[in-house]
């Protein structure tokens, strides 16, 4: 994030962006190379669910605060993220906030946004809006990035994949996926704050149990590479299938409450 298309964000807000982008950081933006699917089963969580994480190094410091709703727009869903950073000496928390709208069946993008508030190199307040939506050109799905105050759009083409998801729905997405021992497939993964794709493959190699501040949960240990970058998340195999933890190789999210 949020460096758009060549645009250039403050470093405090860069900070912040780099706890919360579940796929994107350490991975290469590449065209799909091996053959990717439809990998998402179905909801699996209640509209109206809450859950809060806590977000970690791996030293154990607090590096800020996330909170999960889902919300239903009639056939479509409501994905929001709101994160804040943690913060000495009085200052206001940086701040997070994304809300993407999918189709509730396929989790097939449709549009989004993400509001990021801060305080530039200097001190002062700074907030950047970003707006993105998906569309079919012909026979080219198109995504549509927008910066507040750019004044203009930036388009960037797709292509035509057999399922696309956007990177901002990972959270959900992988809740989705019908796992069992062994299982591997692969998919496609669109950044929107870049305007690229890649593929992404999934393996789930064994079962682990784990502690976090929610509990303690029976999971399923999957792993995610693109590129060179493997990641690791731990999701319960008991449902709606939480994300019980998330590791992106700097951050680690750990579920602490669910309503």
């Amino acid at each position: 994030m949020i460096a758009v298309r060549g645009r250039r964000a403050s470093t405090v807000l860069i900070a912040l962006a780099a706890l919360l982008a579940p796929l994107a950081a350490g991975c290469a933006s590449v065209r799909p190379s091996v053959a990717t699917t439809a990998v998402f089963g179905g909801v699996t969580w209640p509209v109206g669910e809450r859950l809060e994480y806590r977000l970690r190094n791996a030293a154990g410091e607090e590096l800020g605060r996330g909170l999960l709703t889902t919300e239903r727009a009639g056939e479509r869903l409501l994905l929001r993220q709101q994160y804040s950073g943690v913060v000495s000496g009085g200052t206001p928390p940086r701040s997070d906030v994304i809300a993407l709208t999918v189709d509730a069946k396929t989790l097939a993008p449709v549009q989004g946004t993400r509001e990021t508030s801060g305080r530039d190199d200097a001190g002062n307040a700074s907030t950047q809006r970003t707006a993105w939506a998906y569309r079919l050109d012909g026979a080219r799905l198109r995504l549509d990035v927008n910066v507040e105050g750019s004044g203009e759009t930036e388009s960037s083409d797709l292509g035509v994949q057999p399922a696309a998801y956007d990177n901002e729905s990972s959270l959900w997405l992988w809740r989705g996926i019908p796992f069992v021992e062994g299982y591997e497939a692969a998919y496609v993964s669109v950044n929107p704050h870049d305007g690229s794709r890649q593929t992404v493959s999934v393996r789930a190699p064994q079962q682990e149990e784990i502690t976090v501040p929610a509990g303690t949960f029976k999971t399923w240990r999957v792993l995610f590479r693109s590129g060179r970058a493997v990641r690791t998340a731990w999701i319960s195999i008991a449902a709606p299938h939480h994300v019980v933890r998330w590791d992106n190789g700097s951050t680690i999210f750990d579920l602490a409450k669910v309503e």
